[in-house]
């Protein structure tokens, strides 16, 4: 535990750090598809992460010797998965939407999962906390 707060503090960030993955529920995804598609927006934001600048790029750092803290929280449509981006966007979190490619349960392009992050847990509390969990 010492050297992985050590790590922690050489790294700059001691907060508590997480990733949210929202999924829409009105599609009626079967569990496979929305473990794929959730897994998808997880490496879309840690890309999306890694190609930033330095101060996003230590956050992942920081998260990925955290544990990489991950939460799949429910959306009911669309319309609230775009608020949440819209949202997430403003306040200068990550926010990546997966795009199905067709091939089984939706059609092409129908969008999935949101990913946020990976932030720190208070930033992504204050965007996600009236959601429950999946």
């Amino acid at each position: 535990m010492r050297a992985f707060r050590t790590l922690l503090a050489v790294l700059g960030r001691d907060d508590p750090l997480k990733m949210v993955l929202v999924v829409r529920t009105d599609l009626g995804l079967k569990k496979g598809k929305i473990a794929s598609q959730c897994a998808h927006a997880a490496v879309m934001c840690c890309m999306r992460a890694a190609t930033a600048g330095s101060d996003t790029h230590r956050l992942l750092d920081s998260w990925l010797a955290q544990g990489q803290p991950k939460i799949v929280l429910r959306v009911d449509g669309s319309e609230e998965l775009h608020l949440l981006t819209q949202r997430a966007t403003a306040a200068g979190v990550i926010a990546e939407i997966v795009r199905d490619a067709g091939r089984t349960q939706v059609a092409s392009g129908t969008e999935t999962v949101l990913g946020l992050g990976p932030e720190r847990s208070e930033v992504i509390d204050t965007l996600v906390g009236n959601l429950k969990l999946l």
